[in-house]
């Protein structure tokens, strides 16, 4: 016979909450790119998941954008020419969700600063 203990002061479900919502504004140099911190608490453990403005969930593209498995948006160095507004110019927002809940941080407006481009831009 299997017991299950279950405590009564402990909830089986419990929403999720950040412990670390990520800020309203990120700018990086694309020569030194950038990571946004996203992490929650509840029971179960919620999922991370970012999503763009429209609420499309983030697709990893090789070399510019992914998320690892803490929640952590990055964005790493990229060449100048590699630049792309619809990337590095866009509005995400993190998502953590368990089967008690849904929450969404505030939109996080990023910003990456190509070297490549100001130096053109500046001739």
């Amino acid at each position: 016979m299997t017991y299950i203990l279950v405590c009564a002061d402990e909830p089986l479900h419990r929403g999720p909450n950040f412990s670390i919502e990520p800020p309203s504004r990120v700018e990086f140099s694309n020569s030194s790119g950038t990571v946004i911190p996203c992490s929650a608490h509840g029971t179960p453990h919620p999922v991370i998941t970012w999503v763009k403005s429209d609420g499309e969930a983030l697709q990893d593209l090789s070399g510019l954008r992914y998320v690892r498995h803490d929640g952590t948006l990055v964005f790493p160095p990229f060449p100048g020419e590699e630049y792309r507004a619809d990337v590095h110019a866009a509005v995400y927002r993190c998502e953590a969700s368990n089967a008690a809940g849904v929450i969404g941080s505030k939109d996080v407006h990023v910003r990456a600063v190509s070297l490549l481009l100001q130096f053109l831009l500046r001739r």
